[in-house]
């Protein structure tokens, strides 16, 4: 891995007879999560009080490790802090922080964040069948199949307003998730250092100059976010490739539990699908997806045709075309026709498309959403899949697709891919107004007629038809 390693480590439980009794379990009851751990350092050190994540590195530390009440207590942990790492909470949660705002509508709270990806991945950790840890954050209102997401915004809803915490003077986020660090003192007070563990030691390989601060606890454990070295460049193509060697470690599980004989079902969805927070239920059917897919990777890596990076194990089993990796892309633009002709089935079939390869290529500037008639009707900004899916479609009036490009460029929103989203009943200077742009395909709803085949053809545009098989 390529993320700094943010504490050193003070000892090293790795060969204890706890560490492996919990490996064994984990492997039985969690197969996919032991096959990602075995791919993760563990960092064992007394700098962290319980346990840690910043998506990259599990921490622990040795004394609450061995004071946790039985081994499966201790592969429940191993499991609680692997998940956070396969679905990426770490670094979702940073990329909310970094924009300031979880929607449009919604502030974006950390330890709310943290508290619904807890609820989450402990109800999966306890349908496994591990045993709980006392002092995690449980819920009976939220599953294991549960969107953090969508958790997310109902904890937030449902919250009092922040002027009722204590004292007159507000201190900075901490007083929300007070209640959530019950398990914070346990840890370094277990004095017990008798274990039969293997080695004991303090290794040199210590972390880049100072430890960062730790934030409040949510639960039994921290929650931190990657760093990297470098400059921006350096940093995005470090983390694109810590990404592609976690997705291979999930990968690796789920084809090992598919050779042993084991069922993808008892799997959470979330897990099932990879990390992909793209639900099975709304997956279309269309055979013009490989084909967007493509355009995505070229996108991401600098024009160059990738079909071979194409997922085709998540494709076959699970219906969903998408990149195996994460691409390189700042900002998507997505232009869509809203005229009442518009084939409205063919346009969810697309927007369902675009929040799956959305959510696989985490564009690093957001996707910019232009609603577009006869002139440039509004903008959305969304940087999840979900966010997508919940947009509202406006329709009605004519149709002239060069606005919304136009709109993008006067507003200096530079996009390494425009998808415009047509039914192709356009004036010929707006097709050739279109074929100016370079990054821009127009994805048609339908199979065209002559005159527009004719339009295309002159033009030079990119097209995917989105019809389905």
């Amino acid at each position: 891995m390529r993320a700094k390693k943010l504490f050193a480590p003070t000892d090293d439980l790795t060969n204890s007879r706890r560490f492996i009794a919990a490996l064994i379990i984990l492997n039985s009851k969690a197969p996919v999560h032991y096959s990602v751990l075995l791919a993760t350092e563990v960092i064992w050190t007394d700098k962290i009080p319980t346990a840690a994540t910043d998506g990259v590195y599990v921490y622990i530390n040795p004394a609450f490790f061995r004071g946790l009440a039985s081994d499966s207590q201790r592969a429940f942990l191993l499991a609680h802090e692997v998940s956070h790492i396969i679905l990426r909470h770490p670094q979702r949660g940073q990329a909310y922080q970094k924009r300031g705002r979880f929607n449009a509508d919604t502030p974006f709270d950390h330890a709310v964040y943290n508290r619904a990806a807890d609820y989450v991945i402990n109800s999966d950790c306890d349908a496994m069948g591990l045993e709980p840890i006392p002092e995690g954050c449980y819920s009976v209102e939220y599953g294991r199949n549960d969107l953090v997401d969508s958790v997310y915004l109902s904890i937030h809803s449902s919250q009092p307003e922040p002027e009722q915490s204590e004292g007159p003077e507000p201190q900075p986020a901490p007083s929300q998730d007070g209640e959530q660090g019950s398990g914070e003192s346990t840890a370094s007070d277990k004095s017990d250092t008798s274990d039969d563990s293997g080695d004991s030691r303090a290794e040199a390989d210590t972390p880049d100059e100072s430890e960062p601060e730790l934030p409040d606890a949510e639960g039994h454990d921290y929650h931190l976010t990657p760093e990297y070295e470098g400059d921006d460049a350096e940093q995005e193509q470090a983390a694109a490739e810590d990404e592609h060697q976690l997705r291979s470690s999930v990968d690796d599980g789920i084809e090992q539990l598919e050779r042993d004989g084991g069922e993808k079902a008892g799997l959470s969805h979330e897990i099932r699908e990879g990390s992909h927070r793209y639900r099975e239920s709304n997956a279309s059917d269309t055979d013009w997806r490989a084909q967007l897919a493509d355009r995505f990777n070229r996108a991401g890596d600098g024009g160059q045709k990738t079909w071979s990076r194409i997922h085709r194990r998540r494709y076959a089993t699970l219906g969903v075309i998408s990149p195996t990796s994460i691409g390189r892309i700042g900002r998507v633009s997505l232009v869509i026709d809203i005229s009442a002709s518009v084939n409205t089935e063919q346009l969810d079939r697309f927007m369902v498309e675009c929040s799956s390869l959305i959510d696989t290529i985490q564009p690093r500037d957001g996707v910019a959403v232009c609603w577009t008639n006869h002139t440039m009707h509004q903008c959305d900004e969304v940087f999840s899949g979900a966010e997508l899916l919940d947009l509202e479609a406006p329709c009605g009036g004519g149709t002239y697709m060069t606005a919304g490009v136009e709109w993008l460029e006067q507003n200096g929103l530079e996009s390494d891919l425009t998808l415009v989203f047509t039914d192709g009943d356009m004036a010929d200077y707006d097709w050739n107004n279109l074929g100016q742009r370079d990054n821009l395909v127009v994805v048609l709803d339908r199979e065209p007629y002559h005159y527009i085949q004719r339009n295309i053809a002159e033009s030079g545009v990119e097209t995917i038809i989105a019809q389905a098989a």
